[in-house]
């Protein structure tokens, strides 16, 4: 088959024609990350020039340190549910999925703590559809603006409990069980709103992932992508029983979507 037409016609138009928007945060040692984990270690093991790679000069290659969870990261069902899949076992028909963006970036700036609500889907709905089959629905708090600051991610009070918004228990059920929705994500650091995760509690991030499904977290510019209508391609590295990692997302718009 010649390169002229091993893509179909529509399809490669279409992309050509799209808007893409990176959702992916660029990581290094200083990122915002739990305090559960250790920050990154990156070592440079050749340089182009000698004396400064720890194994010699000639290129460029860096060792890298990190906990699965970091910056930009997928969670598999296995996170946090023994005999759920890893990433290995999450198939490629699952990264590339109608978006939807439940935008309650607004209600947050004024209340850290407001939580994605049942109604806040069911708005949504009323003004673009039922929710597609098999979609990611992306929680947009604007918190991504805070970030690299791990301070103002955290946004913790004097008694050190830290205030960010978050999922609902309500409105996870509504996505698993009434929806059949395949992936969820955010731009804060966890599922749970801040004040649940002081208590170093997850309840809603394992009610996710036990029912098989999985998520990405730390997303970045998701008040640059429409509410309805763009597709998201997620993808990450492949490890055996992988546990997660550092994954690039991004969006793809048609070009007549707006932001609406």
């Amino acid at each position: 088959m010649s390169a002229t037409t091993s893509t179909p016609p529509s399809l490669l138009a279409m992309l050509r024609q799209s808007r893409f928007v990176d959702l992916t945060h660029s990581f290094d040692p200083a990122i915002p990350h739990c305090d559960s984990f250790a920050p990154e270690e990156r070592i440079t093991l050749y340089h182009y020039d000698e004396g400064v790679g720890t194994r010699g000069s000639g290129f460029l290659a860096h060792e890298y340190r990190h906990v699965g969870q970091w910056g930009t990261h997928v969670d598999p069902p296995a996170h946090f549910v023994r005999g759920l899949r890893y990433l290995d076992e999450i198939g490629v028909d699952e990264m590339i999925l109608p978006l939807a963006v439940l935008d309650i970036a607004d209600r947050a700036a004024k209340d850290p703590d407001t939580v994605v609500t049942l109604p806040d889907i069911l708005a949504w709905e009323a003004a673009h559809g039922c929710l597609p089959v098999r979609a990611f629905v992306a929680l947009y708090t604007g918190w991504d603006a805070r970030w690299p600051c791990a301070t103002r991610m955290a946004n913790r009070d004097a008694a050190g409990v830290a205030h960010f918004p978050g999922w609902s228990l309500e409105a996870l059920h509504f996505l698993a069980e009434q929806r059949d929705v395949t992936a969820i994500g955010h731009d804060t650091t966890d599922t749970d709103p801040g004040i649940v995760v002081s208590r170093r509690e997850a309840p809603l991030e394992t009610y996710w992932l036990r029912n098989d499904k999985w998520q990405i977290e730390l997303l970045a510019n998701l008040g640059m992508v429409p509410r309805a209508g763009a597709l998201i391609v997620a993808t990450w590295p492949k490890p055996r029983q992988g546990s997660g990692f550092p994954a690039r997302a991004f969006a793809i718009v048609p070009s007549e979507a707006d932001l609406d």
